[in-house]
C-alpha cells in the first residue's frame, strides 16, 4: 500500500516537487477528515452532483462524494497540468519499500490516484471490489489489473458453490463504468489541463477491458483452480 509519493516535474524545473502523504484507516480506507474545509463547499465534490445511480450514500451523512474528496485532497494540484507532461516519482510503500520511476506521463500518476480514490475510499461501489486490487503493485499493468479482477470474481463463484454469478458481475462492472463517466464530468468542470480527465479515462477504459475480457479470464482462472 502506498504511503507517500514525491512527484518531480521534469518539464517545469521551477516547480517544487509535490509530496503526497496518504492516510489510511486500519481497514485500508483513505481518510478525508483532514481535507481542506473549503473543498466541501466546491460544487464538483458534492454528492448530488453527478451522483451514481447505484450509490447508497445519503446527503445528510455524506454531503460530498468520497472519491471526489480524495481526488480534491491529493490530486487537485495536478489538474491544471497536461497528461503528456513527464514526471519522475519516488514512492514509498507501507512496509518501507522505496521505488523510483523516471520519465513517466503525468496521466499515469493521476490514474494511480484515481485508482486509490475509487477503490480505497468510502465509495460504496468501489469498495465492493477493494480486495480485488489489494495486492496489485503500484502502477499496475493492464494484465495485472484484469487478472486481479478475474481472480476476485472467480473466488466469488467458488464461494457460491458453482453458481453462475457472471451476470451479476457484469451488472456490477456497468456500475463502475457509470462511476468513471460521472467522475470525468466532475473533474472536467474544474480542470485547465487534461491530466485529471485522462487519469479518470485511463481507468474507465481499463474497466471496459475488464468487462470484455472477463468471460475468457474467468474461464482460465477457474480452470487453474480446478487443476490445483
Amino acid at each position: 500500500m502506498i504511503k507517500r509519493i514525491e512527484i518531480h516535474f521534469n518539464e517545469d524545473p521551477e516547480a517544487k516537487p509535490l509530496v503526497l502523504d496518504f492516510d489510511f484507516s486500519i481497514t485500508n480506507t483513505m481518510y478525508v477528515d483532514d481535507a481542506p474545509e473549503e473543498l466541501l463547499s466546491e460544487e464538483w465534490v458534492k454528492l448530488d452532483n453527478h451522483k451514481c445511480s447505484q450509490c447508497t450514500l445519503k446527503t445528510e451523512n455524506h454531503p460530498a462524494c468520497p472519491v471526489a474528496m480524495n481526488l480534491g485532497k491529493y490530486a487537485k494540484e495536478l489538474f491544471h497540468r497536461y497528461s503528456t507532461d513527464t514526471v519522475s516519482i519516488q514512492l514509498w510503500e507501507e512496509f518501507g519499500r522505496h521505488l523510483q520511476l523516471a520519465n513517466i506521463p503525468l496521466q499515469d500518476v493521476t490514474g494511480e490516484l484515481v485508482r486509490m480514490a475509487v477503490f480505497q475510499s468510502e465509495c460504496p461501489i468501489g469498495r465492493r471490489v477493494k480486495k480485488a486490487l489489494e495486492f496489485v503493485p503500484p502502477f499496475p499493468t493492464d494484465v495485472e489489473t484484469t487478472r486481479s479482477f478475474a481472480l476476485f470474481f472467480a473466488m466469488q463463484q467458488l464461494q457460491q458453490k458453482g453458481k453462475d454469478v457472471t451476470q451479476e458481475q457484469i451488472i456490477y462492472l456497468d456500475s463502475l463504468h457509470e462511476l468513471f463517466e460521472n467522475l470525468s464530468k466532475r473533474v472536467r468542470a474544474i480542470t485547465k489541463g487534461d491530466a485529471g480527465v485522462n487519469g479518470v479515462m485511463i481507468y474507465h477504459s481499463l474497466m471496459m477491458l475488464v468487462s470484455l475480457s472477463l468471460p475468457e479470464n474467468l474461464e482460465k482462472v477457474m480452470m487453474e483452480y480446478t487443476n490445483w
